[in-house]
């Protein structure tokens, strides 16, 4: 995997995990003690922060770092990954009591399926 892959997902997951806690690229600046302009280009895949900084990012974010740096084992699995990442934030930003209908919901369906 390329230099620009890697940074490609990792500005993605940013944005869409901000995008999901309903915060804007000035506000997730400020909350990480980072320049907007530089958030943009993080997010954009266009510098290649410091561990630190994916760190700042992901504490202003209220998650863990993994959640923000954890790569796929391949590029065909990015897509799913950002999206599970998106879904993920927003569940997580529901009150215990719609959390717990999801998951039923989701149990429920994925049993449909024939998941085990």
């Amino acid at each position: 995997m390329e230099v620009n892959e890697v940074l490609d997902i990792i500005g993605k997951r940013i944005r869409n995990t901000r995008k999901a806690k309903g915060l804007s690229q000035e506000k997730l600046a400020e909350l990480a003690s980072l320049h907007p302009t530089y958030i943009s280009d993080v997010e954009r895949g266009k510098v290649n922060a410091s561990v630190y900084t994916y760190y700042c990012i992901a504490t202003a974010l209220e998650v863990e770092l993994a959640d923000i740096v954890k790569l796929p084992s391949n590029m065909i699995d990015a897509n799913f990954e950002n999206e599970l990442s998106q879904v993920l934030m927003q569940i997580r930003n529901l009150d215990e009591g719609k959390r717990g209908m999801f998951i039923s919901s989701m149990k429920g369906l994925l049993s449909g399926m024939g998941a085990k």
